[in-house]
């Protein structure tokens, strides 16, 4: 009797919440107690509301973010129940995860499984693999499909027909941004939406710009891990999450409390941030030194900063020129045109002789940069840390994207079962990072502020 006497409250209630006419209890009953009963913590309630085309909540471990995004929102989506949103009939909808491990583990077996009554799947699921019980896409009795995806498909898998809702649940760790622009153009039906959900544990400068921008389409959610204690009225028992938290070092609990962009595994200048790094645009004044620094490419970026430094210290990125595949001519005649009519103290360059001497020959000089990469390291992060006054010594423009996004998607290598990891950061993404390493270096901690030219 207490059972029937609690379904009969639930079915109550979500026929309350949801106000959707012409559902009857027997039929409301079909959807099972998981979808019911199911109790959202703040942020979710805030998030299953919003109206926004792409919906991202940002959660601390054990948050309750995947409860809600790819559990109850996506199945009452997949029901027709869902209280904010319509789902049209034969609705398309993709469930996506990194790996396919992930899309087994956790999309389907703790997530999607327990909330999706088993009588509302039409037949067998299409297997990636039965033994390991990874679905591939199932068909629901009201017509609807689930379809499932993984990031380490690759961006192809991402391309082709429209599709009514795609749900992410945790970061994608290769070609995050590549794969997303792909999600991004499947959602061209009237209605379609994108929800996300993760632990942004994982450098990606791009999701974490977007974020800070807030633009129109953008409904953003932290959901805080201390909101699940059960003292809160969450699921968590109080001592776990105490354990949790004791566990994990400073420069991830902000991260893993509280879902929020701060400091990365693996990152080099774990500090960096828009906040305190990223400054609007000002005219330099004209007694400041200021300095080039180019670091040479061709299939990889080729990349020259601006800097300055004022009278107290402070290093300001100003300007960059960034492009790939374009001859020494090319990248000369743009730092000119950059350039102006301006002086600089000296314009540090990596050591290729050859790049060197043939921009020499274009007229612009340069000097071999300062290259010990520990030691500069060490000098931009003493720049990054933040003073009594609230401010850092180093800035960069608001005007200068690619310095930025770079700086905070610096790493270190990353070790694997058969490789230690090298103490050497990674050379990728890495151009910019080296042209602000070589200025703050070469002035800083060789004592060079040389004569202008």
């Amino acid at each position: 009797m207490k059972r029937r006497s609690f379904l009969k409250a639930s079915v109550a209630t979500i026929l309350t919440a949801t106000g959707v006419p012409g559902w009857s209890n027997v039929q409301l009953r079909k959807l099972g107690l998981p979808l019911l009963t199911y109790k959202p913590l703040p942020a979710p309630r805030e998030f299953h509301r919003d109206p926004s085309i792409f919906r991202w909540m940002f959660g601390g471990t054990r948050s309750g973010k995947s409860e809600s995004n790819i559990g109850w929102d996506l199945c009452s989506y997949a029901m027709g129940v869902h209280p904010w949103r319509v789902t049209p009939p034969n609705a398309q909808i993709w469930a996506v995860a990194d790996e396919w491990d992930l899309v087994g583990k956790l999309l389907w077996k703790e997530k999607i499984k327990h909330y999706l009554p088993s009588n509302q799947i039409k037949g067998d699921p299409v297997w990636v693999s039965r033994q390991l019980e990874i679905p591939k896409e199932i068909h629901l009795v009201n017509g609807n499909t689930i379809e499932f995806k993984a990031g380490n498909q690759g961006r192809t898998a991402f391309e082709g027909r429209q599709m009514d809702a795609i749900y992410q649940d945790e970061q994608i760790k290769r070609d995050s941004e590549g794969i997303f622009i792909e999600m991004q153009g499947r959602l061209q039906k009237p209605n379609s939406f994108f929800a996300g959900s993760m632990t942004p544990i994982h450098p990606q400068p791009w999701l974490s710009d977007r974020i800070e921008e807030c633009r129109p389409n953008d409904g953003i959610y932290y959901a805080n891990l201390n909101d699940n204690r059960i003292s809160r009225g969450g699921h968590v028992a109080d001592e776990r999450v105490d354990m949790m938290i004791a566990e994990w070092s400073l420069e991830v609990q902000e991260t893993r409390i509280k879902g929020y962009f701060a400091s990365f595994i693996g990152a080099v200048y774990k500090s960096f941030n828009r906040k305190h790094h990223v400054c609007d645009p000002f005219d330099i004044p004209a007694e400041w030194p200021r300095y080039r620094v180019i670091d040479w490419g061709f299939n990889n970026p080729f990349a020259c900063l601006w800097m300055a430094r004022s009278p107290d210290k402070i290093w300001y990125v100003y300007a960059e020129h960034y492009k790939a595949q374009q001859s020494l001519a090319y990248h000369a005649a743009q730092i000119k045109k950059i350039s102006g009519r301006e002086r600089y103290r000296v314009t540090w360059a990596d050591h290729d002789a050859q790049d060197r001497y043939e921009f020499s020959q274009f007229g612009i000089a340069t000097s071999p940069a300062k290259k010990a990469v520990h030691l500069g390291i060490e000098a931009v992060q003493a720049c990054l840390k933040v003073q009594g006054n609230g401010k850092s010594r180093l800035q960069i423009f608001e005007t200068c994207p690619k310095s930025r996004k770079e700086m905070s998607g610096y790493k270190w290598a990353e070790g694997t079962e058969t490789r230690d990891a090298k103490d050497m950061p990674l050379e990728v993404n890495d151009h910019t990072c080296d042209c602000v390493r070589y200025g703050i270096y070469g002035v800083e901690h060789k004592g060079y502020f040389g004569e202008l030219i």
